[in-house]
């Protein structure tokens, strides 16, 4: 089971846009969507190990 939901905002691990996950993950599977800096949008899936939940950062 993930930790995920649906609605959930995350980012790879290892660096990479805000994804937000778009079904309930199924296994360890994170079913994700994004938009590129050309706007276009993609969706993937992602070992839930692989990524980690977005903070960002408050304002200075």
């Amino acid at each position: 089971m993930t930790e995920f939901t649906k609605g959930d905002v995350v980012r790879l691990k290892s660096g990479g846009p805000k994804m937000t996950v778009v079904a309930e993950p199924e296994g360890a599977i994170v079913q994700c969507t994004w938009f590129d800096r050309n706007g276009k949008r993609h969706t993937d899936g992602f070992e839930a190990a692989l990524l980690q939940a977005f903070v960002s950062r408050p304002p200075a």
